[in-house]
């Protein structure tokens, strides 16, 4: 096989995987900072209750909070 080939296919191999794995991380990024938005919503809610707003949302996040 030709080098130049061997080093061109290894460079577009190695730029894949790089890729994928970027890809990967992002993803990640986005499903953690996702969770941590709904926690903060939660927690908001749960002390709109404790400072007594009397909404159906204010309650279930309360009570939600208070179980866990």
């Amino acid at each position: 096989m030709d080098i130049e080939k061997l080093a061109r296919k290894m460079r577009e191999r190695a730029l894949n995987i790089e890729a994928r794995e970027e890809k990967k991380h992002l993803s990640e990024r986005k499903r953690t900072q996702d969770q941590l938005d709904a926690m903060k919503k939660l927690y908001f809610h749960a002390g709109r209750w404790a400072g007594g707003a009397r909404d159906r949302t204010a309650k279930a996040a309360f009570q939600r909070v208070s179980v866990e």
